[in-house]
């Protein structure tokens, strides 16, 4: 989140060439994205809480598994595609134009977003994803139920990866 809020309020560090010439968008995104992360940092505490309990487990935890569901998948999907990106297929990962800049410093700004989106922002996606996974996980009391939600999010996670590659297949651009 601490990421989010620094965009929020202007910051530009691993942001992209596009993101950067549409800032006051870009910090609209960045503050909703921080609001969401902040909800969720409390929904996760809420497990903790006895009233938590007093609820349906799925009303409880489908918010939980969503989440897990989509930062795995966007780790997932974003490793393999900044990895073809840097291998040479810039086809994989589609960069806005930025007319303001030559191609030399489109190409060298995408290329560093890029390794930014590798080094820093997709691990922090799966790491994200994972904590939110083991949170619900340690909520769910029976074995049973915790082996049907392990399987119910990594087959989440496979039907939205393969929805992505066939997106990006037919050319379809689509984000979270």
């Amino acid at each position: 989140m601490a990421l989010h809020v620094y965009w929020a309020v202007g910051g530009t560090w691993g942001l992209p060439p596009a993101a950067e010439v549409h800032q006051s968008e870009t910090q609209v995104a960045n503050a909703v994205v921080s609001v969401i992360e902040l909800i969720g940092a409390f929904w996760v505490l809420a497990l903790l809480h006895p009233v938590a309990r007093r609820f349906p487990s799925w009303m409880v935890l489908s918010p939980l598994w969503a989440a897990a569901a989509v930062c795995v998948s966007h780790a997932i999907f974003g490793v393999i595609t900044k990895t073809l990106y840097l291998g040479g297929m810039h086809e994989a990962v589609d960069f806005p134009a930025v007319p303001e800049l030559s191609a030399g410093e489109v190409a060298d700004a995408n290329h560093l977003s890029a390794v930014h989106d590798l080094l820093v922002f997709e691990p922090c996606f799966l790491i994200q994803g994972v904590v939110l996974a083991m949170a619900a996980w340690q909520f769910i009391r029976t074995p049973a139920r915790r082996r049907l939600w392990t399987w119910s999010l990594v087959v989440a996670v496979v039907l939205i990866n393969v929805f992505g590659a066939l997106l990006s297949l037919v050319d379809a651009k689509f984000a979270i």
